[in-house]
C-alpha cells in the first residue's frame, strides 16, 4: 500500500510539473466586452468565441489561457470619460497578460481597446458585433486596406442586421402589415448612432410594400412617451426597438432587460428583435442576428491566428447567420395568429 501511495504521489508530481511547464507555452486570448457580465448581447458572443477557439484546436486550460474583461459601458460606465477609464484598466491588464490575440465584443470595446492596437507587431485583434462601419473607424486610425484583405493586425465580424429580411418575416407574420408602417427606434449612444447608420445603409435600396420610419429618443421618458403615442397610431403596425441605453436619471440607466420588460408590458405593437435572444426574453421576433454564431465566427478567426495565419489575410466578414425567431407567448398577448407555415420555417419558436 505504501509503495502504491508513493507511486501515486510521484505520478501526481510528474503531472503537476508537466502542466506547470506546459502553461509557459500556452497561447493567450483576452476578451474585452463593452457589456456587463452575462449581458443579453455580450454573453452569447462570448460563448461563441470560446466555441470557435475550440473548433480550431484551442482549449482553455489545455493549451490556451483565456481572460475576460467587461467594461460595463451600457449601464454604468456610459460617459466618454468613464469608458476611457475602464479601457485604461483593461489595457493595463493586457500589458500584464501579454495576449497573442485580443477579441473585442461591440463597438465601445473595439474603439477603446482594439483600434489603439492597430499596427502593433506583438498582438492581433479580432472584433465581433461591430455596428459602426469599419471604414469609419479606419478613417480615425488606419487598420485595414479593405474588408477583403485588411492587411494589418486586425480583422473581425461586422454585425449586419438583415433588416430587409426581418421586415419580410414580419410581413408574413402580422396581418395588415403590408401597406402599413414599421417604426424603428434608436438612441443617441455610440451604438445607437451606428445602428441608425446601418438602418440607412441596409434600407437605402428598399422598395418594398411596408413603409419604414425611424425615430430617435434621448432618454427613457422620451421612449416611454413614444411607445404610448405609437399605441394610438393605427398606421403603425410594428416597431423595431433598438434604443438599448436610456438614462432615467443622473444615476440610473436602463438597458435591454429593463427596456424590453417595460415594452412588453406596455406596447400594443409587435416588436422586431435585433437578435434572437431578444425574442427569447419576450419580443415578438423577425429575422434576428444570431449573436452566438457571430461570436463563433470571431473565435474561429482568433483560432486561425493562433494557428499561424495572419489577421491581415483574414477578411472582415458580415455576421454569417440570421435566425427566424418568433415568440408565441408575445403573439398571443397581442392577439396575433402566426401562420403555421411560418412557424414551421422558424429556427426558434419561444413559447
Amino acid at each position: 500500500m505504501k509503495k502504491l501511495g508513493k507511486l501515486y504521489m510521484t505520478i501526481c508530481i510528474m503531472i503537476f510539473s508537466t502542466t506547470a511547464l506546459a502553461t509557459e507555452d500556452f497561447k493567450r486570448v483576452y476578451i474585452v466586452a463593452s457589456y456587463e457580465k452575462n449581458h443579453v448581447c455580450g454573453w452569447p458572443q462570448e460563448q461563441g468565441v470560446i466555441k470557435g477557439l475550440v473548433q480550431e484546436g484551442w482549449i482553455d486550460g489545455i493549451n490556451l489561457s483565456v481572460k475576460s474583461y467587461h467594461m460595463e459601458t451600457k449601464r454604468t460606465n456610459t460617459t466618454p470619460e468613464a469608458m476611457k477609464r475602464v479601457a485604461a484598466e483593461a489595457l493595463r491588464e493586457i500589458d500584464s497578460f501579454k495576449p497573442d490575440v485580443i477579441v473585442t465584443l461591440d463597438d465601445n470595446a473595439f474603439r477603446e481597446i482594439a483600434l489603439p492596437m492597430a499596427g502593433r507587431p506583438d498582438v492581433a485583434a479580432v472584433f465581433s458585433g461591430m455596428n459602426g462601419q469599419p471604414e469609419m473607424y479606419n478613417a480615425r486610425k488606419h487598420f485595414m486596406d479593405g474588408r477583403e484583405k485588411p492587411g494589418k493586425n486586425i480583422t473581425g465580424i461586422y454585425e449586419k442586421l438583415y433588416v430587409v429580411r426581418s421586415m419580410r418575416v414580419m410581413e408574413n407574420a402580422v396581418a395588415g402589415l403590408t401597406g402599413a408602417k414599421i417604426v424603428g427606434i434608436t438612441d443617441y449612444s455610440p451604438t445607437g448612432n451606428a445602428i441608425t447608420k446601418q438602418f440607412e445603409l441596409e434600407l437605402a435600396k428598399q422598395q418594398g410594400t411596408v413603409e419604414w420610419q425611424l425615430i430617435r429618443v434621448r432618454n427613457w421618458q422620451e421612449y416611454a412617451d413614444l411607445i404610448t403615442r405609437l399605441n394610438d397610431d393605427d398606421s403603425v403596425r410594428a416597431i423595431y426597438p433598438v434604443a438599448l441605453t436610456l438614462k432615467v436619471s443622473e444615476t440610473v440607466t436602463y438597458t435591454a432587460p429593463e427596456i424590453f420588460k417595460w415594452t412588453i408590458e406596455n406596447s400594443k405593437k409587435p416588436e422586431m428583435a435585433l437578435n434572437y435572444f431578444f425574442s427569447e426574453i419576450g419580443l415578438f421576433g423577425g429575422a434576428a442576428v444570431d449573436f452566438k454564431s457571430m461570436g463563433l465566427a470571431a473565435g474561429k478567426k482568433a483560432g486561425k491566428i493562433l494557428n499561424g495565419e495572419k489577421a491581415g489575410d483574414l477578411p472582415i466578414d458580415d455576421a454569417p447567420d440570421y435566425a427566424i425567431v418568433l415568440n408565441i407567448k408575445r403573439a398571443k398577448q397581442l392577439g396575433i395568429d402566426i401562420p403555421a407555415p411560418l412557424l414551421t420555417a422558424a429556427d426558434y419558436v419561444y413559447r
